[in-house]
C-alpha cells in the first residue's frame, strides 16, 4: 500500500513539474492567441481580425490618446461580427469602464459568411471564443486544457510560430495584444506571398461568402453596447489593390452598408484611397513599420474628433 501510494504521488509530482515547465515555456512566441487571454480586464480596446491584430499598435495610441490600450483582435475566421465575439468582448470589457475608445476594424469578411444568416452555422461556434469563458486569467488552464485538448506537446513546439517560420518568419504577441510578425521583406517575397494570398481568397472565399446582415447586425449591437462605455470609432485599414479588387466582388455596396452603421458611431475613416502608401506581407496584412503609420493615422484622427 505504501508502495502505491509512494507511486502514485510520484507521479503526480511528475505531471505536476511537467505541466509547470509546460507553462513557463508559453509566451508571446508560441501561441498567437493565449496572451489576450491572461491579462485583466481591460477599458480601452481595438478590434477586428488578423488585420488589424497585425497592423493596430497599441503604445502608439498609447502615446497620442494619453489611454492605456488592448488589442483585442483575433482573426477573420476567429473574431468576425457575431455572437461569440460580442459575448467575448463582454468579457474583456470592464465593466466599469467610462469615457473608453473603441476602434472597430471593418472590411467585407467580417460582415460575410457561407451561411450568411444562419447563426448556428458560423464557423466561430466551435473555436476558440466559442468554448474559452475566462478571457482575464493567468495562467488560463481553461484555454491551455481546451485550446490543445491535452497535446502539450505542440505549446513547446508552437505550431503557429514554426508554420510562419517555415517562410522565414515568426511571430510575437505582445502584452498589449499586437501581433508582431518579422517576415522577409524582400521583393521576391512579398510578391509570392501577395499571389497566394490573392489566389486564395479569390479560389476559397470569394466563392463561398456572401453578404450577411446578421452579421451586420452584431456590429451594430457591438456598436451600441460599447458606446455605453465610451465612444466608438469605426476604421476599415488599408489593403493592396488586388485584395480591394477581391473585395468590391464580393460587396460592391460595401459603404453604402456601413453608412447605415456611422450613424450610431463617433466617426468612419476609410483608409483604402491611401493603400498606395504603405506596405503589406501579403496584400491583406500591413507590415510592421507600415503599421505604425497607419497607427498613428488613425490615433490622431480620433485625437480630432474627441
Amino acid at each position: 500500500m505504501k508502495k502505491f501510494i509512494f507511486k502514485s504521488v510520484l507521479f503526480i509530482t511528475i505531471i505536476a513539474t511537467i505541466f509547470t515547465v509546460i507553462l513557463l515555456q508559453v509566451d508571446g512566441y508560441t501561441d498567437p492567441f493565449y496572451i489576450r487571454f491572461t491579462t485583466p480586464q481591460k477599458d480601452n480596446l481595438i478590434l477586428g481580425t488578423s488585420r488589424s491584430a497585425q497592423s493596430l499598435q497599441p503604445k502608439i495610441f498609447d502615446s497620442i490618446l494619453h489611454k492605456e490600450f488592448f488589442n483585442y483582435s483575433f482573426t477573420i475566421a476567429y473574431s468576425p461580427f457575431g455572437p461569440t465575439y460580442l459575448n467575448s468582448i463582454k468579457k474583456k470589457l470592464n465593466p466599469q469602464a467610462k469615457n473608453g475608445i473603441y476602434i472597430i476594424t471593418v472590411d467585407p469578411w467580417s460582415i460575410s459568411d457561407e451561411n450568411p444568416n444562419d447563426s448556428t452555422k458560423f464557423e466561430e461556434n466551435n473555436l476558440t471564443l466559442a468554448y474559452v469563458n475566462s478571457v482575464n486569467v493567468y495562467p488560463n488552464f481553461e484555454y491551455l486544457l481546451k485550446e490543445y485538448e491535452g497535446r502539450y506537446y505542440k505549446l513547446l513546439k508552437g505550431k503557429y510560430y514554426h508554420r510562419l517560420r517555415k517562410s522565414g518568419g515568426k511571430m510575437f504577441l505582445h502584452n498589449d495584444g499586437w501581433l508582431e510578425v518579422t517576415i522577409p521583406m524582400d521583393s521576391l517575397s512579398v510578391a509570392k506571398r501577395l499571389n497566394n494570398s490573392i489566389e486564395s481568397y479569390r479560389t476559397n472565399k470569394l466563392p463561398n461568402r456572401k453578404f450577411s446582415s446578421l452579421r451586420l447586425n452584431y456590429l451594430k449591437q457591438t456598436i451600441t453596447f460599447l458606446k455605453s462605455h465610451g465612444k466608438v470609432y469605426i476604421v476599415r485599414l488599408p489593403v493592396a489593390p488586388e485584395m480591394l479588387e477581391i473585395e468590391q466582388e464580393l460587396m460592391p455596396d460595401f459603404n453604402e452598408i456601413i453608412n447605415t452603421v456611422i450613424p450610431i458611431s463617433n466617426g468612419y475613416l476609410d483608409m483604402t484611397s491611401e493603400n498606395h502608401l504603405y506596405q503589406f506581407i501579403d496584400g491583406n496584412h500591413i507590415w510592421k513599420e507600415s503599421g505604425k503609420l497607419t497607427s498613428e493615422k488613425i490615433a490622431k484622427w480620433i485625437e480630432t474628433k474627441r
